[in-house]
Formats: structure tokens, C-alpha cells, sequence
């Protein structure tokens, strides 16, 4: 009896402990919850057309996304009477582009505001449909049309004449055919654009983020301290020669590692939150926020503020990923697996295995490589709790697991040590009573909410609620239970899926299976702590891999975020057969069987590494990549005349270890090596040594011609902008060619020469002709001036001749005539055909260089001058042509271009010209770029031209429908051994002068549940 009160205090202690921790738990998913709800401080940016003081001005206005949340403009019925006495009427203001050179209308065209008069009616259109046509009213009243909600209605002096339910209409332009007549003084348009993502945290909300961060910390803290189990001392391991190999080689691969395709996705989106303070998608979904999946552009924004956007620069990031995960998996190994897991052999073992995962898919500006991290540091502190038993290291392993989540989807693998960690946290449970249960319980919950302290800091619930659905909508997805789509992807014979990165997923899978076979024939462990390493890693890798199953998206790249657990699974089989011991001859073969048919999978993969890694490779030619079915299969890896993907090497190499284990053994000794961890020690080491040679021979082979090793190489001395003067464009010179005399015309060339050109002129001052009629011939003849070269055009350095052409261009004769003399009517000395581009699109300028010194040679004389002879051949309404003056041009640096220009490069070359001013979106704007940098590399223009895709959202459609762009001729100097064309550089004429409107950005206190309406609707883009 005496002992009973004490042991009264010690239960009544245990229960106060668990009731502060459950309060802790409690206050801290409250808070996490206020944060969802939370209101925020929204932008609320308006546009106000004309500027202030000024007459109304046609003008570009590229609303992202493309209808405002509300429009309010105002028409005088004076602005439409003036229109009325016009033969074909007008349009007092739309609010769309009108196509006039493409065959068919595109499916938006209707999808703006049109209001116009036309033989006394006038006609209001709205979003595909007719709002109001009435009989023209007096001069003196005044329209008003407003949408928002769903709804357009027209007033007209205040008095709604109609009503429709329809989206606000779309805006990519504020044009009236009234520019410069007093009757536009009235015309007027206010709108809100659509920037539902751009808002700040209110104080209310910080506050219960400060809350919910000291709450989680404090809560974490006393489960440690309080749960913290058995003290078991972690055990520090020693320096190993290892280490500084892989110190020595992460340090190398920042310069060599291959571009990934996301890497310059990912760089746009945080360039992009510098300006709008919104992590968007960049490239299309109307730049949707990625919130709660944000953890890694953060990172990347704050390292691009610090240093610049070089690719060097920002491939630090994933170098301190990687060499912190290297570090945790080392004290994860000693410190659940005993000293001879830290033994020299073994850190060598653990070091082919992290460089099998880590050279393909660690230096990489996605995710992944985060995920990693924390799914490495999750996977040590479960370790150590299931130890320990410690409830409180596991719920500091919960908390880390949810981080990860707030990285990508596919974060969710960190789990996967939680998951294995379930039986004995089960079995703790029920030991403990029913107060300690409910407050773990708790604890574990509320340690889970360390995702929406990352991803809900700057978004609300209803923001990641609709860019979810935006995501789904726009994107390819799949569900859980077809997860098999993500192994075809990485089994495919595609560019995607490349020897090195199908490599580490085909031998885990192919180890798991291995040692299921191990285990079913032989449970034991016999305690050997590498054995019980193989099987509880891969008990934790196979869950890994199936925790990748909810992704939505099933891509290659995401199988680097599961690369912790199967790391360590391949260097515990690099350590010990798979397979264990005494298992028998005939699961020994079928499991040596599985792993040379996983080795020769590997290496089936071909060797090409696009976008831009690919430049000097070796094995196969690369030249015929770029073709619709090039041959795949003659990139694959070999040395010498031996091909690595066949299965007849590995099998030769499982033949001799397992003769040497017989010949060892026959003299009375053992040993640990075995035909299946034969071909698995050869295969890894050879896939490792492969990767570094092909990547360091590459960049040499081109010399001097560019790689991106180049690039990162100088990037690493202080030269970040290095692609931008190895590419080459030709530029006008200041003298160009002066006409001599009129143009001689006939057919349809002579009844379009009065009517203006179908697009803007190439450049200001250019003499266009174009025989785009809709009545009358249907073909022509056109035989240009003479125009003189000027002497001081060549003395700047012109080089070339640029022919700009423009339409439909198949079965036309177009060519280029020159003379050695000067005048009006020199002798035609020669002529050269010019090619053409039949890929460009019908709507965009080509100009085609025909270099001087190709004339020069045929008649060892400089031409003094050249005209053009067009013949359109062709008949039909929808063929036509229309082309430009000859321009002298020089070969000059791309940055002699993009300085001082608004560039866009493309979401395949941006981490490749960091030093570009870079548009982005910002306000519900799009910034229109002057110059247009895009990848090109043979690829399909729908995987290139994501960003001009209305129907996915492109955040570039409205340059594109505003404008025209010239594509400008672009080369590699010096050019190197022959390679794919690099890119497309393209310059951009729009229609109208760019932005002239007034922009306030006011702000508004919005809730946290709000939403707006929703873009995941195929009407909404009007591309039906």
C-alpha cells in the first residue's frame, strides 16, 4: 500500500502529458484548418481604355486567363451612326482580333464583344452570341453593355434593352474601326482583369500560420522529449574515400548532367512568382497556381533571386539535395544496420547504387530531388523510432513525409516508411490506454499538417480547389489503378525513356522480384543485419512504388521521387545476393534469370538525351532523331561490336561467377558472391561508369561547336549568358536595297495592289506585294523593282539577302534575280529558286536568306542588284502569297536581338538564356514579347507550341492571335561536328500599338473558401 501513491502520480503525469500533447494537436489542425479559410488581401487589377486625356487608340490587351471577371463599355450611338454611313459599316469597338488570311475562322473568333452599325442596325455579339439587334436610334443616346456573373446585359441611356446568360466576353484586344473620327470621343471600357490568384495573406491569417508553425514545433518537441522511447545513440559514420568520390562527381555533373525537359518549366514558374508573386504553370493553364505542390519552386525562386538564373547557378540547389540525402542515407545505414554497414565495402556499395538513381534523375530542376530529401530523412527518422519506439521521432518522420507532399503529388512515397512502420505502432498502441491512443493519434494528424504551412501560406482552399480542377481538366491524367501506364512510359522506346533512366527502375522492380523469390524458398534471416536490410527495403521500396500509383500524371521523371528506399535496396543487394543463401539451383537460376533480362531491358534504352544534352553523343546517328519513326534501336549503348542490351553478356557473366562459386566452394571455401549478385555488381558498376563517359566524352566530341556543358562551364566562371552569343541571327544592316522603278504586276497581283497587306509588313518600311483577293483571279504574276545593293550595307557586313514570304506556298514559283550592273533595267545575270518552309504556318513571315557569296562565285562578280519573280500557279480562294522587298542583313550575336527587348524562350530553352528579359503574366496580363526564343530540335510543333495551344490555355495565345511574327534565320558559330537545328528565333508585329491603357491594381479582402468561376470548361476557351 505504500507504493500506491506514487504510482497514482506517475499514471495521473503520463495522462497530464498526453492531454497537453492532444491540446497541442489540437490548436495546431484548428489552426491548419483557419488557414484554408482564412481570408486573404486580393489584387483587383482594372483597365480603364482610353488612357486618360487621350482619344480612344486601337490597341493590344492579352488578357491570361482570356475573360475578364467583369467588362463594362460604353458606346455613343453618334460612334455607330458615323459607322452607319460607311458602305460595309464597322465596328465601334471588338474586343478580338479578326483573322484575315486563314481559310477557315477559328473557333474563338466569335468568343469576344463585337459592337457595330451596319445599314442602320445595330449589332452587339457577345461570346458567341447575338445579345441585341435593334434598328440604329438617334445620335444623341448611349450604349452600355456590362458583363459579369454569367451575365450580359445592354442598356442603352440607362434602360436595359436586353439580357443574356453568357461568360463576360473574351479580350485580347480594345479595337475601333472609329480610330482618329471625332465620332470615338465617348468610346470607353473598364474591366477587371482575372488575377484570382494574386493575393497576399491577411494579418489574420499570418497570425494563425504563426500559430500553427509554433504549435506544430512545440508539439513535435514535447512528443520527442516526452515519447522519445529507449535511448539508443545514433552513430556517426566515419569519412570514407567514397564520400569524396561522390563529393567529386555531383560536383562534375553540375556541369555535365543532361537538360531535363520540366527544368526550364519549372525556372519559368519561379521566375514568374518574382513579378506576380503567384507560383503559376507559366506555359499554359492560364498560368493557374501550382499551390499546394510549391515547395520546390520556392526554393528555386529565392536561389534565383540571390544569384541570377543561370543553369550552373540554380543546378546548385539540387547538388545540396543530393549531397544531403547522400548524408542522411549513410547515418540511416549505420545507424539501423549495425558496423558493417559503414564499412568501406559497403559505403562503395551504397555509392553505385546512389549514382545509378542520382546521375539520371538527381540534377534536376523538378521536384524530385526534394522529395528525395525528405523521403531520405523520413525513412532515417522511422528507423530510429521504430528503435527507439518513440512516437515522438515518428511523428517528426510524419511531418517530413508531409513536406514532401507539398513538393508534388508524387511526394507522397515519403509515406512509404510510415506505412512499413505501421505493425509496430500498431502494437505500441495497443499497449497503451485510451487517453495515450487518442492524444498519438492526434499528435500523428497534426504533424501532417506541416503541408499546408508550404502550400496554403499564399493560397486559399477555393485557389487550390479550382487549380486542381484546372490541372485536371488541361492535363493529361490518370487514375490510380492505371498506375501500368507509368511503366510503359519508362519501358517505351521513346527519347523519354533512355538507357541510364530506365536503368535504376528496371533493376528495382527486378530485385524486389528477386528477393520475393528469396523469401517464399528461404524466410530466415539467420541475423544477418544486410540480409534483414534487403528485406525490409524492399518491403519500403514496393510500397514506394505503389504509393506513386494516386500521381495523376505518369511520366519517366517521376520515379526519381521514390529513389531513397531503392537506393538503399540495390546497395544492400550489391552487398549480399538478393536471392540469400542455400536457396537452391533452381530458384538461383530463375532469379539470376530475372536479372539479366532486367540488365539487358536497361540497356535497351536508346542514347539520346533531347533536348540539347544530345549534342556529340555517341552510338547510332543522331542526325535522324528528329524523323516521325527514327531508328531507336541503333542508339543503344555498346563497346565496341558488342551490344550491351543483349542478353547473351549478362548471361556469360552469371555463367563464370557462378563457375567461380563452384571451383571456390570444390577448394572448401565460401564465398558471397553469386550469379544473380554477379550480373547485378557488373551491370550497376557498368551503367554508373557509362552514364559519367558519355557525358564527359559528349561536350568534347562537339567542341567547339556548343553543349550545354559549355554553357554550365562558363555559367561556373561568371558567364551565365553563353547561348545567346554562340547563336547567330541575321539582322538588317542600316543600308538596304533601294527600288528603282515600279513593280510589274498582273492576275491576282495586280487586283490586290491597292488593297493593304493581309498581315503587317515584316519590318517598318517594307514594300509588300500579295495577291490575297476574295473575288477575282485566282493566280498572278508579280516581277518586283530592281533594287540596288548598297556599297554601305556591304561595308557593315552584309552577308545576305532576306526574302520575306508569307501564305500558301505549295506549287508556287518564286525566285530571286540578279544582276552585275546597277539601274532600272540592268541584264538579268542569273537567277537562284527560293526555298521554302512548307512547316511554317500560312500566317507567319519566313525569310529566306540567299548568301551574296553564292552569287558571287557563279559569276566571280558582287551583284549590283535583284529583283524578285513570283508566279502563283495555284487556283482556289484560299491559295494565295504574298512576299516582302529584298533586306540586306548580317550575321550578329542573338543578344544583339534581345537586348532591351521583352523575349519569351519557350519551356525547352529558358535555363539555357537566363540573361533575356523574360515576359511573364502578371495582373491578369500577359506581357507581349518582341522576340520569340523556341526550341526546335525536330520535335512536333503541338509538343513546342504548348503556350499558343488555346485549347490547353496557352499564356501566349493572345500574342498569337495579335499579332504576326517573322521568323528570323538563326545558326550555331562556331558550328561544331553537324547536329539538329538548335531553335527558333521569331519576331513579333502585332497589330496595334502594345498596352495603351491605364492599369490600377486595387485590392480586396476575399475569403478563403471563395471560388471563381471556373476555367476547367471546354467553353470557356471558346475552342469548341
Amino acid at each position: 500500500m505504500s507504493g500506491y501513491p506514487p504510482a497514482v502520480s506517475v499514471v495521473t503525469r503520463s495522462q497530464r502529458k498526453a492531454g497537453v500533447l492532444a491540446g497541442l494537436a489540437v490548436l495546431a489542425f484548428a489552426c491548419a484548418v483557419g488557414v484554408l479559410l482564412a481570408p486573404v488581401i486580393a489584387d483587383d487589377p482594372v483597365v480603364s481604355w482610353p488612357r486618360a486625356g487621350e482619344q480612344p487608340r486601337s490597341t493590344v490587351l492579352p488578357l491570361v486567363p482570356y475573360r475578364p471577371l467583369s467588362l463594362d463599355a460604353r458606346v455613343p450611338c453618334a460612334a455607330l451612326a458615323a459607322l452607319n454611313l460607311r458602305a460595309d459599316g464597322g465596328d465601334a469597338l471588338r474586343t478580338l482580333p479578326v483573322p484575315t488570311v486563314t481559310p477557315e475562322e477559328p473557333a474563338w473568333i466569335d468568343q469576344g464583344l463585337v459592337i457595330g452599325a451596319h445599314r442602320g442596325v445595330v449589332l452587339i455579339t457577345a461570346s458567341g452570341a447575338t445579345v441585341l439587334r435593334e434598328t440604329l436610334p438617334a445620335p444623341g443616346c448611349s450604349y452600355r453593355i456590362m458583363a459579369d456573373d454569367g451575365w450580359v446585359r445592354v442598356l442603352r441611356d440607362g434602360q436595359q434593352r436586353a439580357a443574356a446568360q453568357l461568360q463576360v466576353p473574351e479580350v485580347g484586344e480594345l479595337a475601333t474601326d472609329l480610330e482618329g473620327h471625332p465620332a470615338a470621343r465617348g468610346l470607353a471600357v473598364s474591366l477587371h482583369t482575372d488575377a484570382r490568384y494574386e493575393s497576399s495573406p491577411t494579418v489574420s491569417k499570418i497570425g494563425l500560420l504563426v500559430v500553427q508553425g509554433a504549435a506544430l514545433l512545440m508539439l513535435l518537441w514535447l512528443a520527442w522529449r516526452w515519447w522519445g522511447g529507449k535511448r539508443v545513440p545514433i552513430r556517426v559514420p566515419r569519412p570514407r574515400v567514397a564520400d569524396a568520390v561522390l563529393i567529386t562527381v555531383s560536383a562534375m555533373w553540375v556541369l555535365l548532367a543532361p537538360t531535363n525537359f520540366d527544368d526550364p518549366w519549372y525556372l519559368l514558374m519561379a521566375r514568374g512568382a518574382e513579378t506576380s508573386g503567384s507560383i503559376g504553370n507559366a506555359i499554359y493553364m492560364f498560368n493557374a497556381t501550382e499551390n499546394p505542390f510549391v515547395a520546390s519552386q520556392y526554393v528555386l525562386q529565392a536561389w534565383g533571386a540571390i544569384g541570377g538564373w543561370s543553369l550552373a547557378w540554380m543546378r546548385v540547389v539540387p547538388l545540396v539535395y543530393g549531397l544531403l540525402t547522400w548524408v542522411l542515407l549513410r547515418l540511416f545505414l549505420v545507424a539501423g544496420f549495425g558496423r558493417e554497414s559503414g564499412t568501406g565495402r559497403a559505403v562503395w556499395a551504397l555509392l553505385v547504387a546512389y549514382l545509378l538513381w542520382w546521375l539520371p534523375y538527381g540534377m534536376t530542376l523538378r521536384p524530385e530531388p526534394l522529395i528525395v530529401l525528405l523521403a531520405a530523412a523520413t525513412l532515417l527518422l522511422t528507423e530510429l523510432g521504430r528503435q527507439r519506439h518513440s512516437i515522438g521521432v515518428l511523428a517528426t518522420a510524419t511531418a517530413t513525409a508531409a513536406l514532401a507532399v507539398s513538393v508534388s503529388p508524387s511526394g507522397l512515397v515519403a509515406a512509404a516508411p510510415l506505412v512499413a512502420a505501421l505493425p509496430w505502432l500498431w502494437a505500441w498502441l495497443r499497449a497503451q490506454p485510451g487517453s495515450a491512443r487518442v492524444a498519438v493519434v492526434l499528435v500523428l494528424v497534426a504533424a501532417g499538417t506541416s503541408l499546408v504551412l508550404v502550400g496554403f501560406a499564399d493560397a486559399t482552399l477555393g485557389d487550390v480547389l479550382e487549380s486542381t480542377a484546372v490541372h485536371q481538366w488541361y492535363y493529361q491524367t490518370f487514375s490510380w489503378y492505371q498506375e501500368l501506364a507509368h511503366y510503359r512510359t519508362v519501358l517505351s522506346l521513346t527519347d523519354s525513356s533512355q538507357w541510364a533512366r530506365r536503368a535504376p527502375v528496371v533493376l528495382t522492380v527486378a530485385v524486389l522480384v528477386v528477393v520475393a523469390i528469396g523469401v517464399a524458398v528461404h524466410r530466415q534471416t539467420n541475423g544477418d543485419p544486410v540480409r534483414r536490410l534487403v528485406v525490409r527495403s524492399a518491403v519500403c521500396s514496393a510500397i514506394a512504388l505503389a504509393l506513386l500509383a494516386p500521381t495523376p500524371t505518369k511520366w519517366v521523371n517521376h520515379f526519381g521521387a521514390a529513389a531513397a528506399v531503392p537506393t538503399v535496396l540495390l546497395a544492400a543487394a550489391l552487398l549480399r545476393s538478393p536471392l540469400g543463401r542455400r536457396v537452391g539451383a533452381i530458384a538461383t537460376t530463375v532469379g539470376t534469370a530475372v536479372l539479366v533480362g532486367a540488365m539487358s531491358l536497361s540497356f535497351a534504352g536508346p542514347n539520346l538525351w533531347r533536348p540539347y544534352s544530345d549534342r556529340g553523343q555517341p552510338f547510332g546517328d543522331h542526325l535522324n532523331a528528329a524523323l516521325d519513326w527514327p531508328d531507336l534501336a541503333s542508339l543503344r549503348p555498346r563497346l565496341g561490336p558488342v551490344l550491351l542490351a543483349h542478353p547473351a553478356l549478362w548471361a556469360a557473366i552469371a555463367l563464370a561467377a557462378a563457375c567461380w562459386v563452384w571451383w571456390w566452394r570444390r577448394r572448401g571455401r565460401d564465398t558471397a558472391l553469386a550469379p544473380d549478385r554477379a550480373v547485378l555488381l557488373a551491370g550497376s558498376i557498368m551503367l554508373v561508369a557509362l552514364t559519367l563517359v558519355v557525358f564527359a566524352w559528349a561536350p568534347l566530341r562537339q567542341y567547339p561547336g556548343w553543349s550545354v556543358a559549355l554553357s554550365a562551364t562558363h555559367a561556373a566562371v561568371g558567364e551565365p549568358c553563353v547561348l545567346d552569343r554562340h547563336a547567330q541571327v541575321l539582322i538588317d544592316t542600316t543600308a538596304q536595297p533601294v527600288p528603282t522603278g515600279p513593280a510589274i504586276t498582273d492576275g491576282a497581283f495586280a487586283a490586290a495592289a491597292d488593297e493593304p497587306s493581309p498581315v503587317p509588313a515584316p519590318a517598318a518600311g517594307t514594300l509588300v506585294w500579295h495577291d490575297a483577293v476574295e473575288d477575282g483571279p485566282e493566280t498572278g504574276l508579280l516581277v518586283t523593282p530592281w533594287f540596288t545593293v548598297p556599297d554601305h550595307g556591304l561595308a557593315e557586313g552584309g552577308t545576305d539577302l532576306l526574302i520575306p514570304i508569307l501564305g500558301t506556298r505549295t506549287g508556287q514559283w518564286l525566285s530571286l534575280e540578279y544582276a552585275t550592273t546597277a539601274g532600272p533595267n540592268p541584264a538579268v545575270a542569273g537567277s537562284v529558286a527560293l526555298p521554302v518552309d512548307p512547316t511554317v504556318s500560312q500566317t507567319q513571315w519566313q525569310q529566306t536568306a540567299v548568301p551574296l557569296n553564292r552569287l558571287v562565285k557563279r559569276h566571280h562578280l558582287r551583284p549590283s542588284s535583284v529583283r524578285l519573280v513570283i508566279v502563283d500557279l495555284v487556283p482556289g480562294s484560299d491559295s494565295w502569297l504574298a512576299v516582302g522587298q529584298p533586306r540586306l542583313a548580317r550575321w550578329r550575336p542573338l543578344v544583339t536581338l534581345t537586348t532591351g527587348a521583352a523575349v519569351y524562350v519557350d519551356q525547352v530553352t529558358a535555363t539555357l538564356l537566363p540573361c533575356v528579359d523574360q515576359v511573364g503574366v502578371e495582373h491578369g496580363l500577359a506581357r507581349t514579347p518582341e522576340v520569340l526564343v523556341l526550341g526546335d530540335e525536330g520535335f512536333p510543333r503541338h509538343f513546342l507550341d504548348l503556350m499558343f495551344e488555346v485549347h490547353r490555355g496557352g499564356t501566349q495565345v493572345p500574342t498569337d492571335r495579335a499579332g504576326t511574327t517573322v521568323r528570323v534565320p538563326t545558326r550555331l558559330m562556331p558550328p561544331g561536328p553537324a547536329t539538329l537545328p538548335w531553335g527558333r528565333v521569331e519576331q513579333v508585329v502585332y497589330d496595334h500599338p502594345v498596352g495603351l491603357v491605364d492599369l490600377r491594381v486595387g485590392h480586396l479582402r476575399r475569403a478563403g473558401w471563395t471560388r471563381f468561376p471556373t476555367l476547367a470548361d471546354q467553353n470557356y476557351h471558346g475552342d469548341l
